[in-house]
C-alpha cells in the first residue's frame, strides 16, 4: 500500500500491508483472503482518509488533542461535541471518488454491505474492541455506504469507546480509525466460533456458537444461541440446543437494515446447524488458528445456499495457552527420571545431566554401530534429550523415539525403550517415514541390522569382561580422585579435574549401556518363561528369582549401618548417647569419647565409603552425609528402636533372601517339562542366571555414577567456596543456580554476564516460585516457545479411580504386611521410623539405609527395575512400586495393608486427627 492510497482493495491488497492504517480487523480479513479463505468480497478505508479528515478541519483536532487530558467526567461532553462534528464534516469529493472506484473495483455497487470499523488498535493480541463501534448492516448505495463510513468515524468517540481506551491506557489523542466496507451475505444462520473452549482453556476443543439470521443477534442482540463443542482430534460433537424463537434479519419493509423477527415454530427447537456444517465449519476454523498461529474468534455465516462464508477472525485475548495452533509441538513425559530428580532441580544439575546425557548417548550411537556422520546430523537430537519445565527434568519423548530411529530396527527397539522409560503410553511421531525401497531394504537395512545384532551378541559374550574392565578404570580413577583435596586446588585446577573425569568416564559410558541392553533382553526373556513355561500369572516369581544375588552394592551402605547399630545395641551407654543428644551434637559427642573408639572407627570408615550419598543423590544441590554427619544417627535411631533385634542381624536377612530364591527355584523347576529337542531347565537356569548377573551389574554400576556425583557434588561447593570468598558469589551454594558452562566461562573469560551475584538473585527468586507452583502434570505438550502460553497441563489426564477402595502397582517382593503408613516426601521430613510402612512419591539410592526400619514400601513411581524394588528384593522387606496415585490416597499415619506379591494396597483405617 502506498502512502497516498486511501481505499484498498481487499481481495488484491498490495503485498505490503501496514496495520496501523488498515486496522486490525481489515489486516486480518486480507489475510483471511490471501490464505484462500471464502471472505465476502471488501474494501478498506484506510486511517490515512480518517486523519485527514481530521487535519482538515483545525476546531476538530484541537477538541480531539484536549481529550487526552479531560477528567473523567468531562470525558463525555467532549467527545459528543467530536462526534458531532465528525458527522456535520462532508468527506472531500477526490475520497468519495476513490471510495466509488474501490466499491466497482471490489464488488457490484448496488450490493447490500456492512459497514464496520478497524482501529488501529482494534482485533490485536490485546485488545478486542468488541461492541465498541457501532456497525451498519445491509446498506446500499455510495451515498448511504459514505454516510455510515462517516458515523463509523464518529463511534470510535462513543462513550463507551473513550472510557474502554482510559480504563486500558490508550492514548485516546491518537485514535485512527480504518472502515472495512463488505458485501452483506444474507444469511441462513451465522454464529461465533472459539477455537479454543473458553470455559476451561483447552486448547482441543472448539466451541460453536450459532443462530438463525444475522450474527449480530449473537453478537449485540442477545438472541438464544444452539452451542456445539468439537473435540479437534476425534471431531466429536457435543450439543447444548435451545429454543431459538427469534432472529435478526433484513428488514422487508425497506430493505434496508435489520429487524427483530420469530423464528418459524418448526426450527426453533432443531439445531441450526446439521452435522456437515459443524464439521465444516471445524476444519475451516482449525486451518484459520493453523494460519494465525494462536487461537481464533472466528465469525462466520451460512448464505441460504448452504455456503460457509467468514467474516472476520480475532485473536482470543489474553489466552492462557496457543495449543497447536503456535506449532512446534513438544512432547514432556517424566516417567522413570523422576525417580532420580524429583521436585524443583537447580540449574547447575540440569546443566551438568543434560550435557552428561548428550555425551552417554553419543556413547550408546557408538555402541549400536551408528557412523559419525549421521550421529553429526542427528546432534540437535543429542543435545536435547531433556527438558526443566518450572524447575522439574523431563523426557523431550520426540528426540529419544528421533535416537530409536537411527538404529536398524527401529520399530521394535521403540517397544524396548518404552519398557526400559516406564513410559505409561506410546508417542506416535507425526513425521514421515521415508519409504525404504528395494535395494535399500535388502541391501543397506537388512546389512545393518545384522550387524547390530552381532555386535550385540558379541558384547553379551563379553559382558564379564567388559564390566570387570569398566569398573577397574572407574575404581583405578575414582581412588586417585577421592584422596584429593578439592580446598587444596585452584579453580582452574578444579576444572581440569572436571574435564579429566568427563574424558575418563562419561565418554567411556558404554559398559553401563551394553549391560543395560543386556537386562533389558534377558528379564524380559525371564519374565516370559515365567508366563509360558512355569505359568506364573502373578507376574511375581521372576522378581523372587533374582533376589539374594548378593554382591549388590546399594544394599552395602545398609547393611553396614546395621552393624554399626547391632554394635550400639549391645553397649546401654553408646545407645543412649545416640538417643539423649541433640541430633545435630551427637557425631560430636561420640567421636570425642574414647570408649566408642571402635565403633567410631567403623563409623569413620562408612562416611569414607558411603559419606558421599544422600537422599535425591543425584542432584547435585543435595547436602551428603559428610555435610550432615547426623542423618547417620538418625538411621541408627530407627534401627535401635525396632522392636524386634533381629531385625538387625545382617545375617539373617540375607537368610531370608536366600529363602526366597530358592522357594521360587523350587516352584520354577518342577513346573517346567522339558523336551528332547529343547532342554528347557537348562535354557531357564541359563537365563536366570544372565538376567541375576546383568541386574548386578546395573544397580553397581549405578553405584559408581553416584559416586561420580559425589565426587563432582565436592568439586562444586569447594569452587563455590572460593567464589564467595574472591565476593563473586555472596555464598558458596549460590554455585547451584549457575550452570556448568557459566561457572566455566567466568574462569575462562568467555561469560556474557559477569554479575553472577544478580543473576543468581533472579535465578533463586524463580526457582522459589516454581516451589510454589503447582507442579506440572507427568505428561503434556507445549506449542510455539515452551515457556509461553502453555500450561503444561494433560487435558486428558484422569484421575486416580480406587477399585473397591483398592490401590494397583507392580509387586516387586513377597510379603503381606499391615502397619501403619509413613510418608516421607523429602529429605528434609522427619525420617524417623519405626517398623512403619514407607510410602513415598519416589525413591532413589540414597533411601536405602531407612529400609531396614521399615516393615514395607510403597512407591507411586517407579519401575521393576528401579533402586526401589532390586534393593528392597535384596533385603526381603514387601515393596509395591508404580502406584499411581499413592499420595492422593494415602496419608501419614493411615492403616495400610500391602501385599507385594500382588502388588494390591489398601487402606484399611484412616488416620485419627488429634485434637487439642
Amino acid at each position: 500500500m502506498t502512502p497516498q492510497s486511501l481505499v484498498i482493495h481487499g481481495q488484491a491488497p498490495p503485498l505490503s500491508i501496514d496495520r496501523r492504517q488498515v486496522g486490525g480487523k481489515a489486516a486480518n480479513l486480507i489475510e483471511l483472503a490471501r490464505h484462500g479463505f471464502q471472505v465476502p468480497p471488501f474494501l478498506v478505508v484506510s486511517a490515512a482518509a480518517f486523519r485527514r479528515q481530521i487535519a482538515a478541519v483545525p476546531q476538530l483536532n484541537s477538541k480531539i488533542q484536549r481529550l487526552a487530558s479531560q477528567p473523567p467526567d468531562q470525558l463525555n461532553p467532549l467527545a459528543a461535541e467530536i462526534r458531532a462534528q465528525i458527522l456535520s464534516t462532508a468527506l472531500p469529493p477526490a475520497l468519495v471518488n476513490e471510495i466509488r472506484q474501490g466499491f466497482e473495483a471490489a464488488m457490484a455497487s448496488d450490493l447490500f454491505v456492512a459497514v464496520r470499523s478497524s482501529a488501529s488498535d482494534e482485533d490485536g493480541l490485546d485488545h478486542s474492541f468488541a461492541g465498541m463501534h457501532d456497525s451498519f448492516l445491509f446498506v446500499q448505495g455510495l451515498p448511504s455506504t459514505v454516510e455510515m463510513i462517516q458515523r463509523v468515524w464518529a463511534s470510535a468517540f462513543n462513550d463507551r469507546a473513550v472510557a474502554y481506551r482510559t480504563e486500558n491506557r490508550l492514548d485516546v489523542s491518537k485514535i485512527a480509525v480504518a472502515v472495512v466496507v463488505q458485501q452483506m451475505i444474507d444469511p441462513a444462520a451465522s454464529g461465533v466460533v472459539f477455537t479454543v473452549n473458553p470455559a476451561t482453556d483447552r486448547t482441543d476443543e472448539i466451541v460453536i456458537s450459532a443462530l438463525y439470521g444475522v450474527g449480530e443477534g449473537l453478537v449485540s442482540g442477545g438472541l438464544a444461541a444452539d452451542t456445539f463443542t468439537v473435540h479437534k482430534g476425534t471431531r466429536e460433537v457435543s450439543s447444548d440446543l435451545v429454543c431459538k424463537s427469534e432472529q435478526v434479519i433484513l428488514n422487508p419493509q425497506n430493505r434496508s437494515g435489520v429487524i427483530t423477527r420469530p423464528v418459524p415454530q418448526a426450527n426453533q427447537t432443531e439445531p441450526c446447524l446439521n452435522a456437515e456444517q459443524i464439521h465444516q465449519i471445524t476444519d475451516v476454523s482449525i486451518q484459520i488458528e493453523n494460519a494465525f498461529r494462536r487461537p481464533q474468534d472466528i465469525e462466520f455465516c451460512l448464505d441460504q445456499a448452504g455456503r460457509l462464508y467468514v467474516l472476520q477472525s480475532r485473536p482470543i485475548t489474553r489466552i492462557k495457552q496457543y495449543g497447536p495452533a503456535a506449532g512446534h509441538r513438544l512432547v514432556w513425559d517424566n516417567s522413570n527420571i523422576i525417580e532420580s530428580y524429583s521436585g524443583v532441580t537447580s540449574p547447575m544439575t540440569f546443566s551438568f545431566i543434560r550435557r552428561a546425557y548428550t555425551i552417554v548417548y553419543h556413547c550408546f550411537a557408538q555402541v549400536m554401530g551408528i557412523g559419525p556422520k549421521k550421529v553429526q546430523a542427528s546432534r540437535h537430537v543429542f543435545e536435547n534429550m531433556l527438558g526443566l519445565i518450572r524447575g522439574r527434568v523431563y523426557y523431550n519423548l520426540q528426540n529419544w523415539y528421533r535416537l530409536i530411529r537411527l538404529f536398524p530396527g527401529f520399530q521394535y527397539n521403540a517397544q524396548f525403550m518404552e519398557s526400559m522409560m516406564g513410559l505409561k503410553e506410546p508417542l506416535i511421531l507425526d513425521e514421515p517415514i521415508k519409504p525404504v525401497g528395494f535395494w535399500r531394504k535388502w541391501f543397506v537395512e537388512l546389512p545393518a541390522l545384522v550387524r547390530l545384532v552381532l555386535r550385540t551378541s558379541w558384547n553379551f559374550l563379553r559382558i564379564k569382561s567388559i564390566v570387570n574392565e569398566f569398573q577397574a578404570s572407574f575404581h583405578a580413577h575414582y581412588d586417585k580422585w577421592q584422596k584429593l583435596n578439592f580446598d587444596q586446588l585452584a579453580p582452574h585446577q578444579l576444572r581440569d579435574l572436571y574435564n579429566e573425569m568427563e574424558d575418563a568416564l562419561l565418554w567411556n559410558w558404554k559398559a553401563p549401556i551394553i549391560n543395560d541392553f543386556y537386562v533389558m533382553i534377558y528379564y524380559g526373556l525371564l519374565k516370559k518363561l515365567c508366563e509360558k513355561w512355569v505359568h506364573d500369572e502373578t507376574g511375581a516369581l521372576q522378581n523372587d528369582l533374582i533376589c539374594g544375588e548378593g554382591g549388590v552394592e546399594s544394599a552395602e551402605p545398609a547393611k553396614m549401618l546395621l552393624r554399626l547399630a547391632a554394635l550400639a545395641a549391645d553397649r546401654p551407654e553408646l545407645r543412649d548417647a545416640i538417643f539423649v543428644e541433640p541430633l545435630e551434637s551427637v557425631p560430636a559427642a561420640i567421636q570425642s569419647n574414647a570408649a566408642f573408639s571402635d565403633f567410631n572407627e567403623l563409623m569413620e570408615e562408612y562416611l569414607e565409603r558411603f559419606g558421599f550419598r544422600c537422599m535425591n543423590e543425584l542432584k547435585l544441590e543435595e547436602y551428603s552425609l559428610r555435610d550432615r554427619p547426623h542423618l547417620v544417627y538418625q538411621v541408627l535411631r530407627n534401627y535401635l528402636s525396632l522392636p524386634d533385634r533381629s531385625a538387625l542381624d545382617v545375617d539373617a536377612m540375607n537368610k531370608r533372601e536366600q529363602q526366597i530364591r530358592r522357594d521360587a527355584e523350587q516352584k520354577a523347576f518342577s513346573s517346567i517339562r522339558g523336551f528332547r529337542l529343547l532342554p528347557r531347565k537348562a535354557i531357564f537356569r541359563r537365563v536366570v542366571r544372565n538376567a541375576r548377573m546383568g541386574v548386578k551389574n546395573r544397580e553397581n554400576m549405578r553405584f559408581a555414577r553416584t559416586r561420580i556425583y559425589g565426587l563432582l557434588r565436592e568439586i562444586l561447593r569447594s569452587l563455590g567456596r572460593q567464589m564467595a570468598a574472591e565476593e563473586i558469589l555472596d555464598d558458596r551454594e549460590d554455585i547451584f543456580y549457575l550452570t556448568i558452562d557459566e561457572v566455566w566461562d567466568y574462569l575462562k573469560g568467555t561469560a556474557v554476564t559477569t554479575d553472577l551475584k544478580s543473576l543468581v538473585r533472579l535465578r533463586r527468586n524463580e526457582f522459589d516460585r516454581y516451589r510454589d507452583e503447582p507442579a506440572p502434570d507427568d505428561r503434556f505438550e507445549t506449542f510455539g516457545f515452551a515457556y509461553h502460553k502453555n500450561l503444561f497441563a494433560n487435558a486428558n489426564q484422569q484421575p486416580v479411580e480406587l477399585d473397591d477402595g483398592q490401590l494397583r502397582g507392580i509387586g516387586c517382593c513377597p510379603g503381606e504386611v499391615t502397619n501403619a503408613a509413613r510418608v516421607l516426601r523429602s529429605p528434609s521430613d522427619n525420617l524417623s521410623l519405626s517398623g512403619e510402612v514407607l510410602v513415598a512419591e519416589r525413591t532413589d539410592p540414597g533411601w536405602v539405609p531407612l529400609y531396614p526400619a521399615v516393615s514395607g514400601i510403597l512407591i507411586e513411581r517407579g519401575s521393576i527395575l528401579s533402586h526401589s524394588a532390586v534393593v528392597a528384593r535384596e533385603m526381603g522387606i514387601p515393596t509395591i512400586v508404580g502406584i499411581r496415585g499413592l499420595l492422593e490416597h494415602v496419608a501419614d499415619g493411615d492403616v495400610v495393608n500391602m501385599n507385594g506379591r500382588s502388588g494390591v494396597a489398601k487402606v484399611v483405617k484412616k488416620r485419627t486427627d488429634q485434637v487439642d
